[in-house]
């Protein structure tokens, strides 16, 4: 129960916590009872995540502050996030009498409900949520799937599973991620030797392709903290004029995840494998740990790590075998009253070369930033943009030297929700890759048309 209200916290109240509160302070800042100095310093103290404080300061005043919207909203903000659901839920019934409009406001009035375990009234609170026409389309479906779970755990249901089916279309202008040039001169030990690579995949080549992908998910709750779980994709692409680089993989997860208050942490296990032109070429198993922590109610930050280990299935490919170890930071807040998420994150780590690879192991490390922004309940648009710097730590045999990269890339697209469960996807991405061996430098652009239904 503590995830799901966790959850709620952080994805609906950044949206309609600030719609809420900024029409409460235009419509009651020239009457308020409490002196404006202790609201504001309230309101921060609630974006620094100090619940429990605020509820030590406004709750003495509540005599003289109760009726002005600003102090009901703060003080049953401050009950809410500190698990005082049975007060939060009389404070909420002061401010909706005055104005039942305030989504926000239904939108915490829902849990503190559910935090009673009053899932029918919880529900009913949600879905007065989604009759608002503005809502973003991206909170629009994540209420939608808490309405689900409210409902199923008010019927004594503990499980809950989620499934998706994509189709699309599109255009890839280099589908082996190849060199442009039609001839390389390799400075090889044994003197300069001319190179020819050969399309498709030796060398840029442009080719339309169809994709197909499905998955699911089964979630089951234990009790309040504690939860299961497991989840699996499989997905496949098909190129038009050359079939050479099709292919299709099949991967799988299964983890446990814990809730305190404002943070999760989740840990699992994943696997994989590769099929390339019609054969098993690559697998893959590997761990991961990740944190998330809610600071207020528009901000996040996560930490992870993980270890995933990759094995060429013919043993004249096993020179390839590696291990990775890589780590992450990210932060996430919303801004623009709610419509708009932007967010920062860096990676790095280690690619180790477990069986002799000829560059040895490589090292990379990047940032990326991403930013997404709902323009009307059913059309929404994001950009993310990073870069990757790897390096390599053995001299590569063909240039002679150790091999140094950057990567960039390019990705926006635009999110239409036509119809409930189901949303179209066009989507743009561009990548380059500079490498001081010019064999390995390349560009490629893609153009593709997603249909993806969620069930």
């Amino acid at each position: 129960m503590r995830r799901m209200l966790h959850r709620l916290s952080f994805v609906g109240q950044r949206y309609l916590r600030c719609f809420a509160v900024g029409v409460a302070m235009v419509s009651t800042s020239a009457w308020s009872a409490v002196d404006t100095a202790t609201l504001e310093r309230a309101e921060a103290m609630l974006k620094e995540g100090k619940a429990e404080e605020v509820y030590q300061i406004l709750e003495p005043l509540e005599v003289s502050g109760a009726g002005d919207l600003i102090f009901d909203y703060l003080l049953g903000t401050a009950a809410l996030e500190t698990g005082k659901y049975s007060k939060a839920t009389f404070i909420y019934e002061r401010i909706l009498a005055v104005d039942p409009t305030y989504v926000g406001v239904r939108a915490d009035m829902g849990r503190a409900y559910y935090g009673l375990g009053d899932f029918a009234r919880a529900k009913i609170e949600f879905e007065t949520v989604l009759t608002l026409q503005t809502l973003p389309p991206d909170l629009r479906s994540q209420v939608e799937l808490y309405v689900k779970a409210i409902a199923e755990r008010a019927e004594g249901k503990r499980t809950i599973f989620t499934a998706y089916l994509e189709l699309g279309l599109g255009h890839d202008t280099n589908i082996g991620s190849s060199t442009a040039a039609r001839s390389l001169i390799l400075p090889l030990a044994t003197g300069p030797f001319t190179y020819i690579p050969l399309p498709p995949t030796g060398r840029r080549t442009a080719d339309t392709y169809t994709t197909v992908g499905t998955g699911g998910e089964v979630n089951h709750q234990l009790d309040e903290r504690w939860s299961l779980v497991a989840g699996g994709d499989v997905r496949w692409r098909g190129y038009e004029t050359y079939h050479d680089p099709n292919n299709w993989s099949a991967d799988g997860r299964a983890g446990v995840a814990y809730s305190s208050g404002a943070w999760q942490l989740r840990g699992g296990v994943t696997g994989g494998t590769y099929y390339y032109q019609g054969e098993r070429l690559i697998d893959n198993a590997g761990v991961n740990l990740d944190w998330r922590l809610a600071v207020g109610s528009a901000d996040q930050v996560t930490a992870g790590t993980s270890l995933v280990q990759r094995r060429y299935v013919a043993d004249a490919s096993s020179t390839e075998d590696t291990d990775t170890y890589s780590g992450n930071l990210g932060w996430l807040t919303s801004l623009d009253g709610g419509t708009a998420i932007f967010s920062l994150s860096a990676s790095g780590g280690v690619e180790n070369a477990i069986e002799g690879r000829g560059e040895g192991d490589k090292r990379f490390f990047g940032p990326r930033i991403f930013v997404q922004k709902s323009f009307t309940p059913t059309i929404g648009a994001y950009v993310t943009v990073g870069a990757t710097h790897s390096a390599f730590e053995e001299e590569n045999t063909l240039y002679l030297k150790e091999r140094r990269e950057m990567l960039y890339d390019l990705g926006l697209g635009v999110t239409w929700s036509v119809a409930k469960g189901m949303s179209l996807r066009p989507q743009l991405s561009y990548v380059k890759n500079r490498s001081n061996a010019e064999l390995y430098s390349y560009k490629k652009g893609d153009a593709s048309v997603n249909l993806r239904m969620d069930f």
